[in-house]
């Protein structure tokens, strides 16, 4: 049986992990590409730019790579987008039908709420880091990175317990600002005195091969892996949406525009300042240390920051929702809030962005598989909606939990561990995983409970 519906008439979302109506999916593709692009383009994007010219790649093979990985990863996640926009439920109650009823609370849920915590802490600490250089650089005084990173989380998680209508309305509002900003910034960074800082001089800058194989691949399977923590939530964003077609062309275009935009900028600072700045924020700062630039960059992180932490804090609540029922979204939302609020305490996360992107790769690529292949060739992507909700449906498997499913992830998250990078785990591992997955379902027989 479906949960009762609880539709709001205030401006906080009251919609849990239960399905949205069809006469409230009203979004239109030009909210949805400024939801996504919000996400896109965020402090860890941009700085990923600059990391990945400073380990040796050029500025187009950066922007390439990077650009190339998250559409990688977006092939994928639209199929499981389709979920929301057919059916108006969350990603995490979709992985249901594949993991079983209380499987899907053990697995997925638990890894979303656990990268939706860090990755609020990354963007906070980068944020924090920031607004304390350029504070520096105004009056002088020294600010504690951990003290400005909890008042920024915590205005953070007052906006993320709102729900999705503030969450588009801070995407609509912000995006054009930070668009701005960000142009402003490229334009300063390219009219600086000195020959280095010239496009051309930009275009032609690499510290080492400038597209070695083997550094390109780090990159491109780091921008897959990263994305694909977000698979089992492709939904969350999508529920609202009018049809698959706004979704497409809303996404795909946030994928490819947003991104290639974002990278840019990092990347630019980086071969401009040759490899030795990778954060472009603090690099404008110095070079144009004047009010207005100073203000702009504030307002510009802040933005950034803010946007992609109030869709972590969403994307967590609900994945929460979806292991723990009764609290409802809101409360859910603020326990993962205050976890993540207390994370951004502690900036040696940031030393260890590269590994821990790694390990969620491990964590998510195999789950992706298997849900995928699922969806695609067993369910033939229609889901019984009422029967997600029901612990004695079809999705119940063995006590809840399907087996196999789980067994396929563990062997994946092996798999991926033991291949070298060059082979793009990120990558062959969902479609190996997914495979395998598939073959066993069918040899068991299990598909006709599905």
């Amino acid at each position: 049986m479906l949960p009762n519906l609880d539709v709001a008439t205030s401006g906080i979302e009251r919609f849990a992990i239960e399905p949205v109506p069809d006469h409230l999916k009203t979004v239109r593709w030009p909210d949805l590409f400024l939801l996504v692009s919000n996400f896109l383009i965020n402090p860890s994007t941009i700085v990923i730019g600059g990391l990945a010219v400073a380990s040796g790649l050029s500025f187009g093979a950066t922007v390439i790579t990077s650009t190339l990985g998250i559409l990688t990863a977006f092939s994928a996640y639209i199929i499981m987008a389709t979920v929301g926009v057919d059916y108006g439920i969350t990603g995490q109650v979709a992985c249901r039908m594949v993991f079983g009823i209380q499987g899907a609370k053990w697995l997925p849920s638990i890894m979303r709420v656990i990268a939706s915590t860090y990755w609020f802490a990354v963007q906070t600490i980068v944020a924090a880091n920031v607004v304390v250089a350029i504070r520096h650089q105004v009056s002088g005084a020294d600010s504690s990175v951990v003290l400005t990173g909890l008042v920024l989380a915590t205005l953070q998680v007052i906006l993320a317990l709102a729900g999705y209508d503030w969450l588009k309305k801070l995407s609509r509002y912000g995006f054009p600002i930070k668009i701005a900003g960000i142009a402003y910034m490229f334009w300063l960074l390219a009219h600086v005195a000195q020959p280095n800082y010239r496009p051309s001089a930009v275009l032609q800058f690499h510290q080492h091969s400038g597209w070695h194989y083997g550094l390109c691949a780090v990159w491109l399977n780091s921008m897959v892996a990263a994305w694909l923590t977000m698979i089992t939530d492709a939904a969350d964003f999508c529920r609202y949406t009018r049809s698959r077609r706004d979704m497409w062309w809303g996404t795909m275009l946030a994928g490819l525009l947003a991104t290639a935009f974002s990278v840019s900028l990092g990347a630019y600072g980086a071969c401009a300042s040759l490899g030795r700045e990778t954060n472009p924020f603090s690099l404008t700062a110095t070079i144009d240390p004047h009010w207005f630039t100073l203000t702009l960059i504030l307002l510009v992180i802040t933005l950034d920051e803010t946007t992609i932490n109030v869709m972590n804090l969403y994307t967590g609540g609900l994945s929460l929702t979806n292991f723990i029922e009764r609290p409802g979204r809101f409360w859910n939302t603020l326990a993962v809030g205050i976890v993540s609020v207390t994370l951004s305490a502690f900036p040696l996360l940031l030393t260890r962005l590269l590994p821990f992107t790694t390990l969620l790769g491990n964590l998510f690529a195999p789950v992706a598989g298997v849900l995928l292949f699922h969806y695609l060739f067993i369910a033939r992507m229609h889901i019984d909606v009422p029967a997600l909700f029901d612990p004695h449906g079809i999705y119940r498997y063995f006590h809840g939990v399907n087996v196999v499913a789980m067994a396929w992830c563990v062997l994946g998250y092996a798999f991926y561990s033991v291949l070298p990078v060059v082979a793009l785990p990120a990558v062959v591992t969902p479609i190996v995983t997914g495979l395998g997955y598939l073959v066993t379902m069918r040899l068991t027989g299990i598909r006709k409970l599905a």
